[in-house]
């Protein structure tokens, strides 16, 4: 694994690259339990280390939990947004770090199924984050739903988290056969976590590359890994983010190596950053 050194070798190179528009990544799993919650927390944590402004939304409809890592209470979420009975900025919750948080909860799926009656004023709200932030991580619900597929489909770019237990792989494997679906081209980023040696991460790509290449005539991209690390579960007992109980330990190294991956993707990405527009004419587009 790339040492420390190496983080801050790469957060030099890109000191005076400003990000052009506001890049949506979304990070999702095929099956729940692989830690997908606390690794975008801690993504997040390591991009604002790294200069960037950075917001969550909390895409999970059914277990919402961004706040609970973060040790914090909602008291509006995307609904009332969707609703029109309050702004972009009264339902933002500043967390750790000056990170930005979007609580969801059903609003998330009613942002999928906007009524045109409402979506100028969405548009005109949700606006307002390319001047807030220069990253928008969406932490979708693990799985294959409808409103899962769709922000993968819309978003810049897709980080796919996985572990090496054989049903971890083979639902990983089963989101990006769902997102080859149809016919469109979808650079996948995966993460491997909770690995407890360098050999077990790349075995563990390696089958899930195969996979694709065989399969499905794509390919997809090692973005890195995370060891197993108990301080991970004393942060989530703490109901603090990793990055900031325990910034020195090895799983949050880990990540903020993949942090100085995904700051990359500035410097040669693979398709431009849509900004907010362009996410939402995205996902708009299957209704």
């Amino acid at each position: 694994m790339h040492d420390q050194a190496t983080v801050l070798r790469k957060m030099a190179s890109r000191q005076n690259v400003k990000p052009a528009g506001l890049r949506i990544i979304s990070v999702t799993s095929g099956k729940g339990g692989v830690g997908k919650t606390n690794f975008t927390v801690n993504l997040a944590l390591s991009l604002v280390d790294f200069g960037y402004r950075v917001i969550i939304l909390d895409g999970d409809l059914g277990l919402a939990n961004i706040d609970i890592a973060c040790g914090i209470t909602p008291h509006f979420t995307l609904e009332h947004l969707l609703s029109g009975e309050k702004t972009i900025e009264e339902i933002l919750i500043t967390g750790p770090k000056g990170l930005g948080i979007l609580p969801g909860g059903s609003g998330v799926q009613d942002l999928a199924n906007i009524e045109r009656a409402n979506l100028e004023n969405v548009i005109r709200n949700l606006g307002r984050l390319e001047g807030m932030a220069d990253i928008l991580m969406i932490d979708t619900g693990a799985g294959l739903g409808h409103t899962v597929m769709n922000f993968l489909k819309a978003s810049d770019d897709v980080i796919l988290l996985t572990t090496p237990e054989p049903t971890a792989v083979t639902d990983a494997y089963g989101i990006l056969k769902a997102l080859r679906s149809d016919d469109k081209e979808v650079l996948v980023n995966v993460v491997i976590n909770r690995v407890h040696r360098e050999a077990d991460a790349k075995a563990t790509f390696e089958r899930l590359e195969k996979a694709v290449n065989k399969f499905l005539h794509g390919s997809v991209n090692l973005l890195g890994w995370v060891y197993e690390d108990p301080l991970v579960g004393k942060a989530i007992m703490n109901q603090e983010p990793l990055g900031v109980t325990y910034p020195d330990s090895s799983a949050y190294r880990c990540i903020q190596w993949i942090a100085g991956s995904v700051s990359g993707l500035y410097l040669q990405p693979p398709r431009k950053a849509g900004g907010i527009r362009g996410f939402l004419t995205r996902l708009l587009r299957p209704f």
